[in-house]
This record gives structure tokens, C-alpha cells and sequence, in this order.
């Protein structure tokens, strides 16, 4: 047998022969979902993406990453992490969404910024959707409440933030990078063209994984009933996943807040792409599991007490939804952040205890020396 061959993988084989009868079962459906995928591209995605990829490498590349990272110098030290380029990269993130914010990570990563410890650790904080696609887009647009928006943007960020600092502290805080030498001349940053073709090349990439991902969302719902469609779509591509939860009337609002919070297989593969390779991505993959209940429950406790939402496909039905005042909500926010922060504590004194125990243990099995007498 020849030693040429590749390997054969079965669930990339599979998948290309799923999208290729996809596209021969339903034509009308995959042009359909391939133009609404071209029209995001070039529309909301283009103007929330493109320029703060551009914007996110110059801040990393100038070395404004140290002075704009003070902004959020106190979340960043309630995180756990010490370098103030993770303000920086948290900043782009709150701002840009999470395309920014992972090529901000990179480029902080090869620069020697941050260690790809750090930039791991730093992922379930500031890998979110832009404030300019939660509030306008699925706010305003989808749900019809721009109200609505803004608090599903402050739920997912705020849930982040809770995410990181809680599994920064399990996993344990990583060490910054030593000071460098006064000595050794830092290098000159690169010239703009080649920023302006990397942000552009990047773009593309994007773009490739929403047309995708979209039409695999659009042929998930022509085999499901219409009441499950929103989940897969949720699974693969957090536009469709949104687009397709604002749909379903009653329960939109949380379920876009759920989409936001998964943020789909596209998002995902996504950050994988922009990433470095030494830049572990366990912390994400499992912060989403502790997120979605988070943002949740943010959301939901923080909207206002009698806020009133309207959906797009319920025109003539305005929908009531009665929620806990401000006060109460901010009750149970410090009791769940005292019942972390004491979560935390015991952990760190079980690991305390266990390293004089392990030390003792390590002692007793040494064999015995021999004496001369």
C-alpha cells in the first residue's frame, strides 16, 4: 500500500455529502439562505466587523494596548489576570464582538503581551456578540425593543465576566510575562497595507463560515417541525439562531438570549481560526455551559418591572411580561457573587491543606538513608 494516502475522515465526508444533497433537495431554500447570508456580509456585519478588525490590530500592534487596558484595569484584576493588555483585549470585546476581540487576543499573543495561558483564560470574558447586532439587530429589529436589547448585551457581557473569573480561579491564574529588558529595542510595527490585507483576508474567513453555517441552518429547518427549528440554528450560526428565536412569539426573547449565549458552531470555529494554536480552548467550550444559565438569569432579573415587549410576527399582541424590581435583582446579583467569592476561598484552603499533606506523604515514602556507625 502506498504510504501517499491520506487518512480518510468519515465526518468530513459526511458533511460534504450532506450539503451536496442539501443543495440538489432544495435549491429554492440554499439560494435563499446564501442571499440573506450575502446580505448580512455586506450589511450590519461588515460595518460591526471589518473596521474594528482594523482598529484592534492597530491598538495591539502601536502598544496602546497597556493604557487603554486601565479602563478596565478593576475587571481585569476581579478576573484574576495582571497584565493590562487583558483590559485592552476586554475593551475591543465589549466594543467590536468577538472577532475583534479574539484577533486583539492574537495579536497580544504574538506581540509577547500576554501569555497564551493568559489569552485562554481571558476568551469566556470577551468572546461575545457587538453591541451593534445585540441592540440594533436582534433588539430592535427582530424583537422590536430596543429595551430588550440592551439588557440582553448587558447579560451576556456581565455573564462573561462571571465565567472568567470563576474558572481563572479553578483552573488556577496564570503568570504574566517578565518585564523585558530595557536594553533590547522593541520592533517597529508593521506597515498599514499589510494590517489593511490581514483584516481583510480575516473578513473573508468570517463571511465563509456565516454563508456556510447558514445554509446548514436552513436545511436543519426544512426537516424539523417548526417549533424545533430555533435549536439547531442556535447550535450552528448565532444570526440564524436569533432570526430564527425571534419567530416564535412568547419565549423569543429568552431564546435569542440563549443564541447569544451558545453563540454557535460558526462563532466558535470562528475564534479557533483567528486564534494561535498554543491558545487552549477548553476554557470557552466549557464556559458556555456555565454561561447560558448565567445570562439567563441576568436577563431576566434585569429587566425593568413592567417592561412591555412586541414581537415582529405579532403584530396586533403586545406581551406583558412582569419582571422583579431593579432592587431585588441586584439582591440576588451580590448573593450569587458572595457565594462565588466563598466558593472560591474554599477551594484555594482544600489546596492549601492538600500541598503540606502531599509534601508529608512524599517524605514518609523516601527510603531510609544509610548510617555509618
Amino acid at each position: 500500500m502506498s504510504k501517499s494516502c491520506k487518512p480518510l475522515y468519515p465526518g468530513l465526508f459526511l458533511l460534504g455529502a450532506a450539503t451536496a444533497a442539501l443543495v440538489f433537495a432544495a435549491p429554492q431554500t440554499c439560494a435563499a439562505a446564501l442571499r440573506q447570508g450575502l446580505a448580512l456580509c455586506g450589511g450590519s456585519l461588515l460595518v460591526s466587523l471589518f473596521p474594528f478588525l482594523v482598529v484592534s490590530a492597530l491598538i495591539m500592534r502601536s502598544g496602546a494596548g497597556e493604557v487603554l487596558g486601565v479602563l478596565l484595569w478593576p475587571v481585569v484584576r476581579c478576573i484574576g489576570l495582571r497584565s493590562r493588555s487583558a483590559g485592552s483585549v476586554l475593551l475591543i470585546g465589549l466594543v467590536g464582538g468577538f472577532a475583534p476581540a479574539a484577533a486583539a487576543a492574537a495579536e497580544a499573543v504574538r506581540s509577547r503581551e500576554l501569555t497564551p495561558q493568559e489569552a485562554s483564560a481571558l476568551l469566556p470574558a470577551c468572546i461575545c456578540s457587538g453591541p451593534s447586532f445585540v441592540i440594533l439587530t436582534v433588539g430592535e429589529q427582530l424583537l422590536g425593543s430596543r429595551t430588550a436589547g440592551i439588557c440582553l448585551f448587558a447579560a451576556q457581557v456581565l455573564a462573561g465576566w462571571l465565567t472568567a473569573a470563576l474558572f481563572c480561579r479553578v483552573r488556577g491564574i496564570p503568570e504574566p510575562l517578565p518585564a523585558p529588558p530595557t536594553a533590547v529595542q522593541a520592533a517597529p510595527p508593521p506597515a498599514l497595507d499589510a494590517i489593511l490585507a490581514q483584516a481583510a483576508v480575516t473578513y473573508l474567513k468570517l463571511c465563509g463560515f456565516v454563508l456556510y453555517f447558514r445554509l446548514l441552518a436552513a436545511g436543519c429547518g426544512l426537516l424539523l417541525p417548526a417549533a424545533l427549528a430555533p435549536f439547531p440554528a442556535m447550535l450552528l450560526e448565532v444570526c440564524s439562531g436569533c432570526d430564527y428565536a425571534a419567530r416564535t412569539g412568547l419565549w423569543a426573547s429568552g431564546l435569542c438570549c440563549a443564541a447569544l449565549s451558545v453563540q454557535g458552531a460558526s462563532v466558535l470555529l470562528q475564534v479557533r481560526t483567528l486564534c494561535p494554536q498554543e491558545v487552549s480552548f477548553k476554557p470557552l467550550l466549557w464556559g458556555r455551559v456555565l454561561h447560558l444559565p448565567l445570562s439567563l438569569a441576568l436577563f431576566y432579573l434585569g429587566l425593568p418591572e413592567r417592561a412591555v415587549e412586541s414581537f415582529n410576527t405579532l403584530c396586533a399582541r403586545v406581551v406583558p411580561m412582569q419582571r422583579v424590581p431593579t432592587d431585588c435583582a441586584l439582591l440576588v446579583f451580590a448573593v450569587c457573587c458572595m457565594t462565588a467569592c466563598e466558593a472560591c476561598r474554599l477551594t484555594g484552603k482544600k489546596a492549601q491543606n492538600a500541598a503540606p499533606a502531599n509534601k508529608k506523604r512524599s517524605a514518609a515514602c523516601k527510603p531510609p538513608q544509610n548510617v555509618v556507625t
